[in-house]
């Protein structure tokens, strides 16, 4: 089972491509998003520890991030959590005038057998996976549509409080 969702984005694909690779600022300019821990780095890999919420729900994970930077893509890898063994795949496109970002989840390896059956994929993508990956695309799509020239996330983050 795979899943996919995209957002158009009135910008540049370098600027958004840039937002979206600081995956260990995330919970500085995303609101549903609790913490990002490195918590180790080896060249173009760091394993990272997530943590957001689901609505009022808090979640958390471990993966292995890796940049693409030449190609515009994010890829994870979920080594802990519920989530363990779903490969995760961000990718951008500039087309005339807006990017497409787009993140597919590919849940077909999953660990646990309870999340792999039918039932458990379901969840998984519909009540977890598409509600935080769908803010994710929305509170950056709204950020870089709302930046100035000179403007950062985190600047934009401080002016909100």
């Amino acid at each position: 089972m795979h899943t996919a969702i995209s957002v158009d984005v009135r910008g540049d694909v370098d600027r958004l491509y840039a937002l979206a690779a600081d995956v260990p600022r995330w919970a500085d300019f995303l609101p549903h998003y609790r913490y990002i821990r490195v918590v180790a780095d080896s060249g173009p890999q760091r394993t990272v520890v997530m943590a957001a919420r689901r609505g009022p729900l808090p979640i958390r994970w471990r993966s292995v991030l890796e940049l693409v930077p030449a190609e515009r893509r994010i890829l994870f890898q979920h080594i802990g959590g519920p989530a363990r063994g779903m490969y995760v795949e961000w990718r951008f496109e500039q087309h005339e005038g807006f990017v497409r970002a787009t993140i597919t989840h590919d849940l077909t390896r999953l660990a646990y057998p309870l999340v792999a059956m039918p039932l458990g994929r379901y969840i998984l993508a519909h009540w977890f996976i598409d509600p935080v990956a769908g803010k994710t695309l929305a509170c950056m799509r709204d950020i870089i549509e709302g930046m100035g020239e000179s403007d950062t996330p985190q600047r934009r983050h401080d002016a909100a409080r």
